[in-house]
């Protein structure tokens, strides 16, 4: 009797870790008790990534239990299996480990020529050749209203090319909703995917503040996080009497690896309106730009791009018209791994943007397997397009 009732046992399990299960996680401040966006919560068995909306909620979708990495760069990092979280509505406190003021640090070095070894040594770490499976999704609006609305799931095979970084896209599905007029929206278009991923993974977004040229025209300084004392981070900020498009930085290193962690950059509104002249037709004034990238650390063998999110809006006389445009897109890589997979040459997409592809929808993609849950303002959106679209 004890033997049939074992084998119940195990035939049970394997039933049950055989169904898919959803899993939905908020996470939350335990101090503040308000969600916390922005935190990547990585399955350690398939290396899928998610991160959390700004109401700090994420889905998972977990085919049998698993071990499950929280990360965020201002908390501590933790394991939790996956058996343990039982609720419809799971709710996991994150701890912050603030415990003093952060210090400046000196060194011998410029903070300049030290940013310039960190994003060499940061280059030469990153794990190429690697495939990232990447969910993509973009807002537009003009004049304040939505025009436009595109998503993806879109794998990037990753490769080194000599000092370069080259990269066939291959696209699973997507989805495009609203319609561009050629004429006014010419300038909407976002991601530019064909050098998308170098631009991340040889760091271009910093280009301008490596020139030795610019040393004077900001403040650069070193101090410690206290958040995670692994890392330390570099402010860099323009000097008030300088003019021009000038943006801030905050990068966030590993000081004893040498490589990037985290890339925060914006341009203050004072500073945009300042800088801004509508007399000439058709030059783009911007008002709001800002980008955010995230990259994950696992020992010494995996590095690589997770999360990205990118704002800007600019103002620009197009017939005598004032056209103001917005956009807002996000970048999360939903599946990281070093294989690589074998295709016909013919599928590699080369255009610049998912905007320029039909739609292509096997799957509700965006609730399966995007990695970034909708919240109720950009269902919103999305749905006032459809609604539009279907009339």
């Amino acid at each position: 009797m004890r033997r049939i009732y074992f084998l119940f046992l195990i035939v049970f399990s394997c039933l049950s870790f055989s169904q898919e299960r959803e899993l939905t996680i908020v996470f939350r401040d335990i101090e503040t008790q308000l969600p916390v966006d922005e935190v990547t919560l990585t399955i350690l068995r398939t290396k899928e990534s998610f991160i959390s909306n700004i109401d700090g909620v994420v889905k998972v979708i977990l085919k049998r239990p698993s071990y499950l990495e929280v990360s965020h760069s201002s908390y501590k990092k933790f394991i939790v299996k996956s058996i343990t979280l039982n609720e419809e509505e799971n709710v996991i406190y994150l701890e912050n480990t603030v415990n003093k003021l952060p210090e400046i640090i000196l060194t011998k070095d410029h903070p300049q020529d030290i940013l310039k070894s960190l994003v060499e040594n940061s280059r030469n770490k990153l794990s190429v050749p690697s495939n990232l499976r990447v969910y993509i999704r973009e807002f537009f609006k003009k004049n304040g209203a939505n025009i436009l609305y595109n998503d993806g799931l879109v794998n990037f095979q990753i490769l080194k090319d000599k000092s370069s970084v080259k990269t066939d896209i291959l696209v699973e599905q997507n989805r495009v909703l609203g319609i561009l007029n050629e004429k006014t929206d010419k300038d909407v278009y976002g991601y530019n995917l064909n050098n998308l991923m170098e631009n991340y993974y040889k760091f271009k977004y910093l280009d301008e503040i490596l020139d030795n040229k610019v040393k004077d025209r900001y403040d650069f300084q070193i101090k410690s996080y206290p958040e995670n004392e692994d890392y330390y981070q570099l402010l860099i900020k323009p000097l008030e009497e300088e003019g021009g498009y000038l943006y801030n930085y905050t990068i966030l290193y590993d000081h004893s690896k040498r490589i990037i962690v985290e890339i925060d950059n914006f341009i203050t509104p004072e500073r945009a309106e300042k800088n801004s002249d509508f007399s000439i037709s058709g030059k783009k004034n911007v008002f709001k730009s800002a980008f955010k990238m995230t990259y994950r650390i696992k020992g010494n063998e995996e590095y690589y791009l997770v999360y990205a999110k990118e704002e800007i809006g600019f103002l620009a006389k197009q017939d005598k018209e004032m056209i103001k445009t917005e956009v807002r897109n996000y970048f999360v890589t939903n599946k990281f791994t070093k294989r690589m997979f074998t295709y016909d040459v013919k599928d590699v997409f080369k255009e610049k943007t998912l905007l320029n592809r039909n739609n292509t929808i096997l799957t509700d993609f965006w609730n399966i397997d995007s990695g970034l849950v909708l919240t109720q303002e950009e269902q919103d959106f999305i749905d006032s397009l459809t609604t539009v679209y279907e009339e």
